[in-house]
């Protein structure tokens, strides 16, 4: 995977050389590259949708396995400004090599920003995060991660686009104000949930888990489906510890999940980690978790 990356950066390489001696390198005014679609989303409340933005990972593709175009990677080397997740597979890939993309862009990495979690092994998510197997890249999934992530991106927006300063703070209040209320609505429920401990299949609730003293069990094992011995263990554990739901992501393959809400006789409930609408999502999540947790 590393592999087919590279070589679609390195052919992009070439392709900016060429069409730099000729004309020079400039970045299209109104165009930005972020990783993902709740990006896309933050940016467009906070602009007006006045900038285009070309996202990385597109709708109902896994972040963890993607393999961007090479049409999104000429889209990226156009860009004015790259907003990037960080620690992401194919920001892994090629991030050392990006200013060779285009070295007027500006580069803004959120997870920079906030405290991080080291990627786990197959332990939950309490207060022990596990083994260290790299970062957990799911920071946008927690709205107190998100309102620490809000001030960067909104600094970032202005810098690169001076013009829509007025634009950005007057929308800024607002969505400031909408995902508070997502902030306190998710602190309100899960401080009063007489349940704490979730499965879910990829791991992609770590920071909500951490920010809500929530605690999460991922069934996958270092990005890879489970062992059958690992998934008797989990099927066990919820049947012992009387865990009431499963969550599973919409891209993923469903059919672990499915043996174990079978097994263990508990609900199964796919989420979207990687829907557009944000505020929308976490609202539903917020919900979702007071239907099942409070049982």
């Amino acid at each position: 995977m590393r592999k087919h990356y590279l070589r679609l950066l390195s052919a992009l390489l070439v392709y900016a050389a060429v069409t730099s001696g000729c004309a020079g390198t400039e970045s299209n005014q109104k165009l930005i590259t972020v990783s993902i679609l709740p990006q896309k989303y933050f940016i467009d409340v906070l602009t007006n949708e006045a900038i285009e933005v070309n996202v990385m990972v597109p709708p109902g593709s896994s972040h963890s396995t993607y393999s961007p175009t090479s049409h999104q990677f000429k889209k990226l080397s156009d860009s004015k400004l790259y907003m990037g997740i960080g620690h992401l597979g194919y920001e892994q890939a090629w991030m050392p090599r990006l200013a060779e993309l285009n070295k007027e862009m500006k580069t803004v990495i959120l997870s920079d920003h906030i405290e991080l979690i080291a990627g786990a092994c197959d332990h939950g998510h309490g207060h022990d995060h596990g083994h260290n197997h790299g970062v957990d890249p799911h920071i946008w999934m927690s709205p107190k991660a998100v309102l620490d992530l809000l001030p960067h991106i909104k600094a970032a927006l202005i810098e690169s686009f001076p013009d829509l300063k007025d634009t950005i703070e007057a929308n800024y209040t607002q969505l400031h104000q909408s995902i508070s209320e997502a902030d306190q609505g998710m602190r309100s429920v899960t401080s009063q949930l007489p349940r704490k401990e979730f499965l879910i299949f990829h791991p992609a609730l770590s920071y909500l888990a951490r920010d809500y003293g929530l605690v999460q069990t991922a069934v996958e094992q270092d990005g890879k489906e489970p062992s059958p011995a690992y998934l008797a263990s989990i099927i066990k554990k919820a049947k012992e510890e009387s865990i009431p739901v499963i969550f599973i992501q919409e891209e993923y393959d469903i059919r672990s999940a499915q043996t174990i809400s079978e097994e263990a006789g508990i609900a199964l409930v796919q989420i979207n980690p990687m829907a557009y609408n944000w505020l929308e999502a976490m609202n539903e999540l917020t919900q979702t978790l007071q239907n099942h947790l409070n049982e």
